[in-house]
């Protein structure tokens, strides 16, 4: 069957950002290729995301290569072709970096680097055959803006951004968009068991006061207060990605790469770029002295 409407594939269907993306998604019309990693553990939204036209599939984005790209490949076949594809599913590893085991760092940037690569090499082929395409990649403004105990996480967002830069220039001639969403904080399940991993911190880490306790403590309140809304996150990826709305336009005229999200991400964002700004101006002399 192949859709007369845009049609998704959302990775990390089942909560927070992904599903709320779905259901508005659906609401609009829309055709949804959902995703998680068990579907089995949330029958009665895979009977709701179904009931609605779409279909839910199995995808933990940890898989090996082949297993991703079958995935692709069965919700290629399913309605034709996928419109815009969302790498949301991840979680966050929260510690001291130097409490983090390596295996907690090499499971971290398997689900948050190179589990939405492989998505991104799957899907490519189809929209450069159909020179048309959006893949929209959540980040975090920890990708950009890195705090206490968070590092690790923070590379893995890092990563995804720089490859995600990367490629919007290669692809771009083809007529397919990359957008990085640099969300802030909202009330999802983010620092929920399934969503988030402390590492226990070394004694000197723990002492109140200290950026790594009082991080860890900031974050384990954040999913019933935190000022963002999903549903309104929601409705703005939406435009973003089909250049509808009154948010659309301006993203796809000004050719802006991340989309962000959330008045607290903003302000982090706005405080890095004036960083930066200082960082060069106070530089431009000293990295001119270096040239032959």
């Amino acid at each position: 069957m192949v859709a007369t409407t845009p049609v998704w594939l959302i990775t990390g269907s089942s909560s927070g950002l992904g599903l709320a993306l779905t259901r508005y998604a659906q609401s609009q019309g829309h055709t949804v290729v959902a995703t998680s990693r068990n579907p089995s553990k949330t029958p009665d939204l895979v009977a709701e995301v179904e009931s609605h036209g779409g279909k839910w599939l199995r995808l933990d984005v940890t898989s090996p290569d082949s297993e991703i790209k079958a995935v692709v490949r069965q919700a290629e076949s399913l309605f034709g072709r996928i419109d815009v594809v969302v790498n949301n599913a991840g979680y966050a590893v929260m510690g001291a970096v130097e409490d983090v085991p390596e295996s907690e760092t090499a499971a971290q940037m398997e689900a948050n680097f190179s589990g939405p690569l492989r998505i991104m090499q799957a899907v490519l082929p189809d929209m450069r055959k159909r020179r048309s395409g959006v893949i929209m990649n959540v980040s975090s403004t920890q990708g950009l803006c890195p705090s206490p105990a968070c590092g690790v996480y923070a590379a893995s967002k890092a990563a995804l951004e720089a490859v995600s830069e990367s490629c919007s220039a290669e692809v771009a001639p083809f007529g397919i968009r990359i957008l990085i969403v640099e969300p802030g904080a909202f009330r999802t399940n983010f620092s929920g068991a399934n969503a988030a991993r402390y590492v226990q911190p070394s004694e000197d880490y723990a002492v109140a006061g200290h950026p790594v306790a009082t991080r860890l403590a900031h974050v384990k309140t954040l999913g019933g207060a935190a000022i963002g809304d999903p549903a309104k996150a929601a409705r703005v990826m939406l435009e973003a990605a089909t250049g509808s709305g009154e948010v659309g336009p301006l993203i796809k005229d000004a050719r802006l790469l991340r989309l962000v999200i959330g008045p607290d991400s903003w302000k982090r964002v706005d405080e890095k770029v004036s960083e930066l700004r200082r960082t060069a101006d106070l530089l431009k002399d000293v990295a001119a002295s270096t040239s032959l």
